[in-house]
């Protein structure tokens, strides 16, 4: 067992090094672009986004789990899946040209045309980085993964501020969209020359991508599934409610998702390489995936917490003034933080046990679940009622998918460490028996109050955690002496 979990913690002490540099850096980003670009703009290319990213996931085509988790790829086979992916990468870019304007029409967005040209080419770009990243990730090189994409997204920052000071407006955005899968590209490429499947080239044999389609299949299956699910709020709130409201709304769900980022999407690339070379000893990964589960569900108790609390603030730091009316919708997506940062660590589980398909199922599940209630709150046409469907369905998504691990994939009947889990991850939803709604005057705010209420909070957890880890090495370190 300490073996597993010493390999565990390297590959996620390297994955967290390497995200979070990048998400420090997105979120610089971010605070910058927020005062240049109105919720408008950001509205615009929100909506025009859905579409980028279902075409991005198409492109990869759940092909990078496929290739880690396959023992061995020779160089003929590797060259012959970089040019599938050539290949499906253009063949996407065309399609995405395609349909851009039948969705701007119907969602009634005005001059989309150059955007569509824009965007198309980050499709493509997307779809060839799949091969290098998979080929780092197959090998834990999460630091050199990290150093690529904090360089492109660094590149694309300055290109798009650039551009903005020229005039071009929301193009200049799109453009930092098309910028970062460029340099992403350039960068993996570049570094996976010493990886174990090496530096690819376009080969002549394309059918050695078939094979990896039987894994493949499924996970693509479910990618597409949570995609609609997570996706189709964006698109109704734009047609139903405005693209300035979907600017808001965007902006509220992308910092409810930071935590995820900056947690669980940290952790969950190293999940996957690390607990495949387990995969026959299933006793092992179940009791070392739940000691992981319990510190993600502690981690977003607290966050979900501050989040709730000083939502005002964490606005007003981030995005300025402009955007403090998301601060209610923000209060409640927080309180699922908890259960979404153990759910969403579930993928590199169902990766490493093979169990794509049992991934699948749960995927049906969770987007009948999260479209149907997207589809409850735009009915009633209140924000609120929305996010706070959201927040239900994804707690019976958990507790869904546990059932799954535990019944079909684990095959084990021991639901103490269930139980246990769920009390944490629960625990979030208290909060609103002690929130109370307010308005907000937005000239009230000012930086200095603002980051010392937040700093108030964090830096107390900060120095106890600093505490706790240094003594617990402490008497580690003295009963390896002494015992």
């Amino acid at each position: 067992m300490s073996k597993i979990n010493n390999e565990l913690n390297k590959g996620i002490l390297h994955s967290l090094i390497g995200k979070y540099s990048l998400y420090i850096l997105q979120i610089t980003s971010l605070a910058i672009l927020a005062r240049l670009f109105t919720p408008n703009d950001f509205g615009t290319l929100a909506a025009l986004q859905v579409l980028i990213l279902f075409f991005q996931l198409l492109a990869t085509s759940g092909l990078g789990p496929a290739i880690i988790h396959k023992d061995s790829i020779n160089d003929e086979e590797r060259d012959g899946i970089f040019s599938a992916t050539l290949i499906i990468g253009l063949m996407l870019s065309l399609l995405f040209i395609y349909i851009t304007p039948v969705l701007a029409n119907w969602l009634e967005l005005m001059n989309v045309n150059l955007l569509t040209y824009v965007l198309a080419l980050s499709v493509f770009f997307s779809a060839i980085s799949m091969l290098p990243l998979a080929s780092l990730q197959k090998d834990t090189q999460f630091i050199i993964i990290g150093k690529a994409e904090i360089m492109a997204e660094l590149i694309a920052l300055m290109v798009c501020i650039l551009l903005y000071f020229m005039g071009l407006g929301v193009v200049a955005l799109a453009i930092k969209i098309l910028v970062t899968p460029i340099g992403r590209f350039i960068f993996y490429h570049r570094f996976s020359n010493n990886t174990e499947i090496g530096k690819a080239k376009i080969g002549i044999k394309i059918s050695s991508i078939i094979p990896l389609f039987a894994i493949a299949k499924f996970q693509l299956g479910f990618n597409i599934l949570n995609f609609f699910s997570r996706n189709l709020d964006t698109l109704l709130v734009a047609k139903y409610f405005g693209v300035t409201t979907v600017g808001f709304y965007e902006k509220t769900y992308q910092i409810m998702r930071y935590p995820l980022q900056l947690f669980t999407f940290a952790i969950t690339p190293a999940l996957q390489p690390v607990l495949t070379r387990y995969k026959s000893q299933p006793d092992i990964i179940f009791t070392a995936y739940y000691q992981l589960a319990y510190k993600l569900s502690f981690l977003g108790i607290l966050t979900a917490t501050i989040m709730f609390w000083y939502a005002n603030d964490i606005i007003f730091i981030l995005f300025g003034s402009q955007w403090l009316a998301v601060s209610e919708l923000l209060k409640i997506l927080a309180l699922s933080i908890p259960v979404q940062m153990v759910l969403s660590s579930t993928g590199g589980l169902y990766q490493a046990m093979g169990a794509t398909k049992h991934m699948f199922y749960c995927g049906v599940f969770s987007s009948v679940v999260n479209v149907s209630a997207i589809i409850f709150g735009v009915y009633i046409g209140d924000m609120t009622v929305l996010c706070s469907s959201l927040v239900a369905a994804f707690i019976l998504n958990y507790i869904q998918c546990f059932y799954v691990l535990h019944r079909f994939v684990f095959k084990v009947k021991r639901l103490k460490p269930f139980i246990i889990l769920s009390s944490f991850v629960l625990t979030s939803l208290l909060n609103i028996f002690f929130g109370q709604t307010e308005s907000i005057k937005p000239d009230s705010f000012n930086y200095a109050d603002s980051f010392y209420n937040i700093a108030n909070v964090i830096v107390p957890l900060a120095l106890i955690f600093l505490f706790v880890f240094i003594i617990r090495r402490k008497v580690r370190l003295f009963l390896n002496d002494y015992l």
